[in-house]
């Protein structure tokens, strides 16, 4: 008996059924992704419930794609729903085998833009990675419109080999929503119904301009103003506002500042520290007791609810406490006169 024939036989009816065993992997994944190429998975999982929600909150997300010299060559985009189980996108259908950086924005509306540091849109085989800068769209250092929210993801590098490999692309949520009361205690506001008594603003350091690595490009003060202001439920709520900002930064060198105002005659009622009061509702530790820095709290944290107490002769300003609630808890301030 020929072993040796058969043992040749043998190893090439299995070669030949592997390679079947592979190329049907790859039909299987085709149904499903595409191709067997590179997939990008994306993850919003840095926010204060420590899971996963990039859906449903992240409806699209738009991709730009660089060379290894950091020169850009395409952008794609896709919704929620095009993506593979609704979070992995194919990096391309036809990408050389080769090393890329992929920036990553999520929730892009025309309310941000993705451009050069003079404005321009990318150029394919001109703008370098380290010229790729993402702003809110403003014609002034004013912002009084509500504006969707905006998540980036760092850059991140990529070894295409089309061999299905998946890298990760966490967000960040780059966009803050305050809703603000100004409530009276201890008095009456009979008279004072028809309209806010107050209006407020937040004074933020930095203009609004973020580089690839979601660093700030630029610092200039810009004021964020209510997009929505009117008298609140019940006798005792003066005023309820809401404003969106954008991402907030812990740097000594930034200063940010609430700001109210009296409507009826437009000087300015109280100010304080926004960092401060931010700071005093910062948990302590991560849910698995390792310390939450103050920069991740405000990355994390981006829904605010706050309610200023203000009672007629008090003191000069009239206002006695502050409380900031953050996913149902409530901290009082009783030492906002400053």
């Amino acid at each position: 008996m020929n072993t040796g024939g058969l043992y040749r036989d043998l190893s090439k009816r299995m070669g030949i059924v592997l390679v079947c065993l592979f190329l049907g992997s790859c039909d299987v994944m085709k149904e499903d992704t595409d191709n067997c190429g590179v997939y990008l998975e994306f993850i919003y999982d840095y926010n204060m419930e420590y899971v996963d929600s990039f859906d449903p909150w992240v409806n699209t997300v738009d991709i730009f794609v660089f060379d290894a010299d950091d020169r850009f060559l395409f952008t794609k985009q896709a919704r929620r729903e095009e993506l593979v189980g609704r979070k992995r996108m194919l990096l391309a259908d036809d990408l050389s085998v080769g090393h890329y950086k992929v920036l990553t924005v999520g929730g892009l509306t025309n309310h941000f833009r993705v451009s050069d540091v003079q404005g321009n849109r990318l150029s394919p085989g001109k703008t370098m990675l380290g010229d790729v800068q993402v702003a809110l769209e403003r014609l002034s250092q004013t912002v009084s419109h509500e504006f969707f929210p905006l998540w980036t993801g760092k850059t991140i590098k990529v070894d295409y080999k089309a061999d299905r490999e998946v890298y990760p692309v966490s967000l960040v949520k780059n966009t803050n929503h305050f809703h603000v009361l100004l409530a009276e205690v201890g008095g009456s506001s009979t008279g004072r119904a028809d309209r806010p008594v107050f209006t407020f603003e937040i004074l933020t350091p930095e203009g609004a301009v973020y580089g690839h690595d979601n660093a700030p490009r630029v610092q200039v003060p810009v004021t964020y103003m209510p997009y929505s202001l009117e008298v609140g439920e019940g006798p005792e709520v003066l005023s309820e506002g809401h404003v969106n900002t954008v991402r907030l930064l812990y740097d000594e060198d930034y200063d940010y500042k609430l700001i109210v105002y009296d409507t009826r005659t437009g000087l300015r009622a109280w100010d304080y520290d926004l960092m401060k009061l931010l700071e005093s509702r910062k948990p302590i530790l991560r849910p698995d007791g390792s310390a939450l820095p103050m920069p991740e709290f405000l990355d994390r944290q981006s829904e605010w609810r706050m309610v200023i107490l203000y009672k007629e002769g008090e003191n000069p300003s009239g206002f006695v406490a502050l409380s900031i609630e953050v996913n149902g808890w409530i901290v009082w301030r009783n030492d906002i006169e400053v």
